[in-house]
Order: structure tokens, then C-alpha cells, then sequence
């Protein structure tokens, strides 16, 4: 009987290839490499789930391999056969992943410079003689459905049962260091396969106490207040990651190292040192945008984020273009009264001159927000702000004393804020505004919205977006609200194609505003390389002097765009042209650059 021995490793990934804009069927690689390549692969079995895979497999390592080929026309034929070879190896073990284990790969090279035909003999497929666990005293944590007698041998539902064997395993207990491993013992006689987990449980341990080194300006007690565990409770490794990411994503420090003796002590505490390094806490920044219908922009900011010692964050903004200028400041306190609150304090001047109105205002307001779980979180607060507004749709001019208690929740799955591939991001947002001037009717305004996003690929290589919301003022009618809090649309962050405002009701040709919205965006990004890509989107809006939304008579705006991506963001630049309500528009395109994606 001939047998042999592996241990089943793997990764499973997916990569859609899509040729966007108007450019017909074509290869991405062809178009932004410049290089051709044509391999095939043919098979000896009708396997469909297999062959996608091992098509899978191919596409991408392609891609991977071709980002290092020389442009050295002396080193490129023994590039190319490296590269041919080291993708038949990954051939072969995507194979073994499946279950083909005698699976025979033979390449034929073609006649022009990268490329050829991989011919593939899957040969049988190996399936699970039987499943044993050491000790055998954890045989009866096994999930048969993942794994069992008479299934097919492959990769994945060994490695999802080592996973499920071990969260069972150190669910009940307290180990300090517990591992699972797999070993399969091929049976070539059958095609079949014996799997054993092997488990080492090791000694049992305690959190003990938690100490702090190279911590500097953060004070240990907010450090403290961050630690998920209590001392006494049952180590686990995953609190130990889990605190480190969140060190490290809170913007303080650089480095978090865990530090933990070899074993428990003698009465089972395992003391927890934390080696860190401190960030510097201030930080300076810079921006330029230009909007075709707002012109040059800039923004400016200066940030701390340790004011106190315990990462409160204090935040200066200087937003400059054409159309509006303002400078903020605002100060967040995480950590307000209880664990999952923070305090926002802010305060604004800020300048507008549109085509719509004047503004010249201060504003200030105070919340609090509380998170309820990994994605929900909520706030309540109240804002004061006084306006002059000269509105030129009237010719009339107002000083308001607007007292508001705005009101917000959301939802937000995200995995990106600047660049999201996966995820939902949805809010709702009630706001009564009372006028402490009387120049003002008391009103109520709601609004509702919504983007998600869904990735093509493993590599979020392309991601469709889509964002909606619906908007209503309620109280007053249209002359009694200031021109500043109406609804308004059209400009880069909302119909891209029109000008700013330029989308709702008008008079004397200026925008004079509406009581309801309903927008919506919808975008297919495609990421070409590592910094660049394209998408094409299409806009919508609808504002109307009604409260009660209007799903109808929506103005269209369509584009391409073009993003290159940095390490804080993309950069965008969109070009786009109205597809209807053209006839009082001042130009049939525009065209935007920013950082971050349009939603």
C-alpha cells in the first residue's frame, strides 16, 4: 500500500477582470502594462467548479507575476519561464487543495513571448477514509457537517474544522497556549485519505496584572480604561490582539508590543507587559480641490491628538474656495462619563456667496455620542448659530438666531471610510430649529440616507457603490426657512454635470431652494493597478418646494472618472455632463478634482 503525508494549507481568492469606460472587450493588463499575454488551460475532466478556480488561480498569480517583469529584453525569456513554471506549481497545489492529489500538470510553451497552454490530468479524486483527534478525548467537539467520512479531501473543509476544533476547544477552558494541526495520510490504493487533528492544549493561565512602558504623554489611566480584560479573567490571546489594534488605530502610538512570560506563573496569572512608542501628536495638513462650477479650493488643518493626556482631540479646519470659506474648530473627548461616549464640542465663521444667497455666520454646538455595539452609534445635541442671509431670490435680508437640537443615528458596516469596497453606511437625522430672533418659523427637518458597497473581487479590483437619500422640511412653508437650511442639489457632492445649486426649483434664474429631496448615486469603480483606476457613474436628484418627497421629474448627470490612489486616500477626477433639465444651464460639463471618493 502506498501512502504518503501533507498538512493542508490554503487561501482561497477570486479576480474579476473588467475593461471599463468605452473601451471595448479588451485586457486591463494589455492596456496599462503594455504587455500581451495569451495562456490557456485545457483539461482532461468536466470539473466546472474546479477549472473556474484553477482559472482563478491563473489570472491572478498573472497578475501578481507580471507587476516584476523586466523591461530587459536579456533577462525576459528567463523571466518568462519563471514565471510559466512558478504558476504551474500554483497550479498544482490549487489542485491538491481540491482533492487531486495525483493531479499532472504539463505546459506547452506558445509561439509568441508569454504565452502557452497549461494541459491539465486531474487524475481521481481523493476523499476522507476517516477523521481521528489527539488526545481523543476532543473527538466529540468535530463538526461532521464541515468534515467526515466518505467527503471530498479538499483543503478547505479540513482547514474551516481545524478552526472550528479550536474555537471548541479553548471555548471551555483557559489554556495559555493551545495549537491545532492537521495531518493527512494519503492512501494511493483507494484515492483516499486519513485526516488527524493533533492538539496541543498546554498549561492553563489567568490575565495577571498589566503593566506600561514607553507610553509617554498618554496617561496610564486611559490606557487602562482601553484594556478588554479584568484581572483573573481567562487569558485569551485574541483580548491580547484585539487591545493592540485598537492602540494602534487610535492614532497614539506607533508600535504596541505585547510582551508575555514563556508559562504561567505558579498560580496560573500570566502578568501582561505592553512596550509602546509614542506617535508625535500633532500633525499639520493640506488640500486642493477644484470644482469646475465652484473653482480653486483649498483646505488647511492643524490637529492634536493628546490635548489632555487621554487622546482627547483638538482640531483646527480652514476650508478656502470661491464660493465658500469658513474656519473651525472642534474638540472631541472619547471616553465621556462611560466607555462608549465621547463629548464634541465645535465652533465655526464661515462665508458664502452663491447664487442662491449671502451668508455670513457664526455657528457653535455641543453633542454627545454614544456607539451600541461594533456599527451602530448615535448622538444627541443642541446647536446655536447667528446668520445674516441676503437671499437673492427675493432681495431681502435677515439676521437669524437659529436654535437647533439635531438628533442622529447610524449604521455603518464600512471597511474604508475614504475608499470603501464592502459595507453599508446608513443614517437618519432629525432636526427641530426654533428662530430666538423671530425672523424665522419654527420647522422640523428629517433626512434619510444610505450608500452600500459591494466588491467584484478578493482584491476589491471592482467595487459597485450606490448611495440614496430622502429629505423633508416640515412647519413652515419655503419663504418662512432660512435660504441656508432649504434643500438644495447639483455640484460634486451631489449631481455631478450640473453647477453648484443649479438642480431644483428657481427664480429669475437663481436657486431658490425646496423643502424635499431624493438623491441618488450609483458608481462601478474598477481598480487597474495599485494607484490607478477608472469608474462611471450615474447621478440623480430631485428638489421640489413640496415637504412630501417627489420621486419624480429627476435631474440626470452622468460621467467617467479617473482615481489615483495614495496611502491617505484616492485622488478623483470626474468629468461630467447633464442628461436632462439642460435648457437654463450655464455649460453642459464639469469636471471635479479631490481626495476621496465622490461617496
Amino acid at each position: 500500500m502506498s501512502k504518503s503525508h501533507v498538512s493542508l494549507k490554503t487561501g482561497r481568492s477570486i479576480l474579476v477582470f473588467f475593461c471599463l469606460l468605452p473601451l471595448g472587450a479588451c485586457s486591463l493588463m494589455d492596456i496599462f502594462t503594455g504587455v500581451k499575454t495569451d495562456y490557456r488551460l485545457t483539461h482532461n475532466k468536466n470539473d466546472e467548479a474546479s477549472s473556474d478556480y484553477l482559472q482563478t488561480v491563473l489570472d491572478e498569480r498573472l497578475q501578481d507575476k507580471l507587476k516584476t517583469l523586466s523591461k530587459d529584453e536579456n533577462n525576459r525569456a528567463r523571466e518568462e519561464d519563471y514565471i510559466e513554471e512558478s504558476i504551474r506549481a500554483d497550479l498544482l497545489k490549487a489542485l491538491h487543495a481540491k482533492g487531486y492529489y495525483n493531479a499532472k500538470i504539463k505546459f506547452v510553451k506558445g509561439t509568441q513571448p508569454l504565452s502557452g497552454k497549461y494541459e491539465i490530468e486531474y487524475g481521481p479524486q481523493f476523499r476522507i477514509s476517516s477523521i481521528h483527534v489527539s488526545p481523543k478525548e476532543y473527538f466529540q467537539k468535530l463538526d461532521q457537517k464541515h468534515a467526515k467520512t466518505g467527503m471530498i479531501l479538499d483543503a478547505e473543509s479540513v482547514l474551516t474544522q481545524q478552526d472550528i476544533l479550536y474555537q471548541k476547544i479553548q471555548k471551555d477552558r483557559c489554556y495559555f497556549s493551545l495549537d491545532v494541526k492537521n495531518e493527512v495520510y494519503l492512501d494511493q490504493r483507494t484515492h483516499q485519505g486519513r485526516v488527524d487533528f493533533l492538539v496541543d492544549a498546554g498549561k492553563e493561565g489567568h490575565f495577571g496584572a498589566t503593566s506600561f512602558t514607553g507610553n509617554g504623554s498618554v496617561k496610564e489611566s486611559y490606557l487602562r480604561k482601553l484594556v478588554p480584560w479584568k484581572e483573573g479573567d481567562c487569558f485569551r490571546r485574541e483580548k491580547l490582539e484585539s487591545y493592540k489594534t485598537a492602540l494602534l488605530q487610535g492614532g497614539l502610538f506607533s508600535r504596541a508590543e505585547i510582551i508575555l512570560p514563556a508559562a504561567p506563573e505558579k498560580n496560573g496569572n500570566v502578568p501582561v507587559k505592553l512596550d509602546l512608542r509614542e506617535r508625535a501628536q500633532r500633525s499639520v495638513s493640506a488640500g486642493l480641490t477644484y470644482y469646475s462650477d465652484e473653482g480653486p479650493g483649498a483646505i488647511f488643518g492643524w490637529e492634536h491628538r493628546n490635548l489632555l493626556g487621554s487622546a482627547e482631540k483638538l482640531k483646527a479646519t480652514l476650508n478656502l474656495s470661491a464660493l465658500k470659506q469658513s474656519l473651525g474648530l472642534d474638540f472631541d473627548k472619547p471616553y465621556f462619563i462611560r466607555k462608549n461616549q465621547s463629548l464634541s464640542l465645535s465652533a465655526a465663521l464661515r462665508r458664502q456667496e452663491t447664487d442662491a444667497y449671502d451668508e455670513l455666520g457664526m455657528d457653535s454646538g455641543i453633542a454627545i455620542s454614544r456607539t451600541f455595539g461594533k456599527h451602530i452609534s448615535a448622538s444627541t445635541g443642541i446647536d446655536f448659530s447667528v446668520t445674516r442671509i441676503d437671499d437673492k431670490t427675493d432681495d431681502s435680508s435677515n439676521i437669524f438666531g437659529l436654535v437647533s437640537a439635531p438628533q442622529t443615528i447610524s449604521y455603518d458596516t464600512r471597511d474604508n471610510k475614504l475608499d470603501p469596497h464592502k459595507g453599508w453606511n446608513l443614517s437618519a437625522a432629525a432636526e427641530p430649529f426654533f428662530d430666538l430672533l423671530g425672523e424665522s418659523d419654527p420647522f422640523f427637518k428629517t433626512q434619510f440616507t444610505g450608500s452600500g458597497y459591494l466588491s467584484l473581487g478578493t482584491k476589491a479590483d471592482i467595487v459597485l457603490a450606490g448611495k440614496a437619500g430622502v429629505g423633508s422640511i416640515w412647519g413652515a412653508d419655503l419663504e418662512g426657512i432660512p435660504a441656508t437650511e432649504r434643500f438644495y442639489a447639483g455640484g460634486g457632492g451631489s449631481v455631478r454635470g450640473y453647477g453648484y445649486q443649479e438642480v431644483g426649483p428657481q427664480e429669475k434664474g437663481d436657486p431658490t431652494g425646496g423643502l424635499s429631496l431624493v438623491n441618488f448615486s450609483l458608481e462601478l469603480r474598477s481598480k487597474f493597478t495599485d494607484t490607478i483606476g477608472g469608474i462611471i457613474f450615474l447621478d440623480g436628484a430631485s428638489v421640489t418646494e413640496n415637504a412630501s418627497p417627489e420621486f419624480n421629474d429627476f435631474a440626470l448627470g452622468t460621467g467617467v472618472g479617473f482615481r489615483y490612489y495614495t496611502g491617505f486616500g484616492p485622488i478623483r477626477f470626474d468629468l461630467a455632463t447633464p442628461l436632462t433639465q439642460k435648457d437654463n444651464l450655464e455649460q453642459n460639463y464639469q469636471f471635479y478634482i479631490s481626495i476621496g471618493q465622490a461617496f
